[in-house]
């Protein structure tokens, strides 16, 4: 072989070597570019990462002043401050509205959080639908925008990331709620208001705006969560299925502890739209939520969601822990 032929065989090579490394490079870089398009945030407190295309959510949470500095103060430590917005709904507490100084410690977001929807004149059980109508109107005029809304008590227990996971394939333009699934009263059912249910961005347009076109359109028995669904069904807004592939419930009525035992009520046998489980059955890998959790529960369930990658949470290991907590 010549030099010329030789010069040309080590120029083919190296231009060979260098197209294959541009390549290698370009597709790396561009892989690392759309990981780091999807990953919004790494959240430290728990090593959970966020998706920057996940769902947001704001937390519509019913309370009384009272429970400012109690149950309140519990759930906002334990799983509302992952809300991606939140109020708390209720009159103005003693403690904000008096600018009292053992309020200076607590956290300003928690502070800022607190809402009292204009017009709510009394605070009561048996008034807690016109409290709802009055938030759902306001929420719909200052903050339309998120993508869904989740309205829970001071007594529910969230688990936001199994939310998140969960609304993650739904599309918030549906017109849509999520819950829990009693089959009586309504047409259709309706969603358990206790253990927390999901209006999409769509359902909260209907309701919002047609409240503040017509506050009275939607009817006031004082039962909250069956008038909301009520008004939604006029509005043509339905519920779809949150149940699991295993026929399972994310969304729960009754306490972490009595569904698993099986400690139902009679009258929960009658409402409930699915067969009631207990035991490693009662409840889905991808639980969303329990009603009637007392602050020691709350706790305990924070702590054992702690100890639990959430990549591989499944409701037998937490429920192994919260018993031995």
């Amino acid at each position: 072989m010549g030099l010329k032929q030789k010069t040309l065989v080590s120029l083919i090579f190296f231009l060979g070597v260098t197209l294959y490394i541009t390549y290698k490079i370009t597709v790396n870089r561009t892989y690392f570019d759309i990981i780091s398009y999807h990953f919004k945030y790494l959240n430290e407190s728990n090593n959970t990462i966020y998706l920057s295309e996940q769902p947001r959510i704001f937390c519509l949470l019913l309370t009384s002043k009272k429970n400012f500095q109690t149950k309140a103060k519990v759930i906002y430590d334990v799983w509302a401050n992952k809300c991606d917005n939140l109020r708390f709904l209720s009159l103005k507490p003693d403690e904000l509205a008096q600018n009292i100084t053992n309020t200076q410690s607590l956290d300003e977001r928690y502070k800022e959080s607190w809402l009292e929807p204009m017009g709510l004149k009394e605070d009561s059980y048996d008034k807690l639908t016109n409290k709802m109508y009055l938030s759902l109107k306001q929420i719909y005029k200052i903050d339309p925008n998120y993508d869904w809304y989740l309205k829970a008590d001071d007594d529910t227990f969230i688990f936001i990331d199994n939310l998140r996971k969960f609304l993650s394939d739904k599309n918030s333009s549906d017109s849509v709620t999520y819950g829990y699934d009693f089959k009586v009263l309504v047409d259709n059912g309706y969603h358990s208001g206790g253990a927390g249910y999901l209006l999409s961005k769509e359902a909260l347009k209907r309701i919002g705006s047609k409240l503040e076109e017509n506050f009275e359109f939607c009817p006031n028995s004082g039962i909250e969560d069956v008038d909301v669904a009520k008004c939604l069904r006029n509005l043509g807004v339905y519920p779809k299925p949150s149940i699991d592939e295993q026929g399972r419930e994310r969304f729960h009525p009754l306490s972490l502890s009595d569904h698993f035992s099986g400690n139902f009520p009679q009258w929960l046998h009658q409402y409930s739209k699915n067969p009631l489980k207990k035991a490693i059955d009662c409840c889905s890998d991808t639980s969303i939520s329990f009603h009637y959790m007392s602050k020691e529960d709350m706790l305990k369930a924070k702590y054992s969601l702690e100890q639990i990658d959430s990549f591989n949470f499944t409701f037998k290991s937490f429920i192994q822990l919260f018993n031995k907590t």
